[in-house]
């Protein structure tokens, strides 16, 4: 089960301390400017603590918590879980179970008329048109995730626009791709991410199975994990598909997750943040930046509540930036506090100590 953790003023008032942060030394390796920038960040936002891991080449360059955050600190990740899922889909492209450029009606034959011809691939880069009007906080765990495909092969599915020609955020069309995965294999999302990504990568605090009733797990944005197992999947990532010795997915999947999905379709539906940078979008991840030739140079699937993964593909380098607002209404970013401003800090740091 996730932890869940009170307001820095509610830990205060009840007589808990919380951990000083370290003094500045050689943990630091040259990132004195990222600890003072994270520990000024988190008082700020009121969290009870926040957490951040920085690979390079495989090797940890910054391993740091502050507040009552520790490596067994598991919170909900929010849409950082459409990174994992992805990875659980790929696993299928790689058997030829699934082709992301089937339409959902080969797997889910309900799907008729205008949402017939979906593809898979648009349904995970947010690009299909295909959308759940269900508002926020409203999901419902209790029905399968099968009785959710039929809901939005139904009247809950609204098309928005024309397959491929807009891009909206959202987790409606991937849930529906989760129906399908799991129809084909005949197993739960949950089961399939256990046995296909958190196992192999060593992801031992990683689950989407958060409710009791768990037979609708949400895609899009229902795991919670720790800042060491998501570390590991993106360890994985970053070393093509490997992890531990083997094989999880193949070079070509993680390249196909990572390249520009949308191309010149406008983004259309998405937080005020990302608008403003007009990000483009792989499988299960943003392309946050490309070259002139449309290289994709880092990628990253931030969560609502705060979270944040990202891989520089320039630098081979990859963090896990770990936090949970304190309410849904509570912001993740102020005046202090910015997660870009942090990761270019992670990057300034880094390239000196190269």
């Amino acid at each position: 089960m996730p932890m869940t953790f009170p307001t820095r003023r509610a830990v205060l008032a009840a007589g808990a301390s919380f951990v000083a942060v370290p003094a500045f030394g050689a943990a630091d390796q040259g990132f004195e400017t990222v600890t003072a920038y994270l520990d000024a960040g988190y008082r700020s936002l009121g969290l009870p603590g926040a957490g951040l891991r920085v690979w390079r080449n495989g090797t940890v360059l910054y391993d740091r918590y502050f507040g009552i955050y520790s490596a067994e600190t598991t919170v909900p990740i929010a849409s950082c879980s459409k990174w994992l899922s992805a990875a659980v889909l790929m696993t299928l492209v790689d058997e030829g179970r699934i082709s992301l450029d089937a339409p959902i009606s080969t797997y889910l034959p309900q799907f008729t008329g205008d949402k017939a011809g979906l593809k898979i691939r648009q349904m995970f880069s947010h690009s299909s048109g295909l959308m759940d009007p269900t508002p926020e906080g409203r999901w419902d765990y209790a029905i399968t995730m099968a009785d959710y495909a039929d809901r939005m092969a139904g009247d809950l599915g609204v098309i928005r626009n024309a397959p491929g020609a807009e891009v909206r955020y959202g987790s409606g069309s991937m849930q529906v791709v989760g129906a399908a995965m799991e129809k084909v294999t005949g197993k739960a999302f949950n089961d399939l991410f256990l046995e296909r990504i958190a196992r192999p990568c060593g992801m031992t605090l990683t689950t989407f199975a958060r409710q009791a009733a768990n037979r609708n797990p949400l895609l899009a944005g229902g795991a919670v994990s720790s800042q060491p197992d998501y570390s590991r999947f993106l360890e994985m990532i970053a070393r093509k598909g490997m992890a531990n010795g083997k094989r999880v997915i193949s070079e070509a999947s993680v390249h196909e997750m990572q390249r520009d999905q949308t191309g010149t379709a406008p983004l259309k539906g998405a937080s005020a943040d990302r608008m403003g940078r007009l990000s483009h979008y792989g499988l299960g991840e943003w392309v946050d930046s490309q070259d002139v030739a449309g290289r994709t140079r880092q990628v990253s699937s931030p969560g609502a509540f705060g979270a944040r993964p990202w891989i520089n593909l320039d630098r081979d380098l990859y963090g896990v930036f770990l936090m949970r607002r304190a309410s849904q209404t509570a912001p993740a970013s102020n005046e202090t506090f910015d997660p870009w401003k942090l990761i270019d800090l992670v990057h300034e740091a880094a390239d000196k100590t190269a």
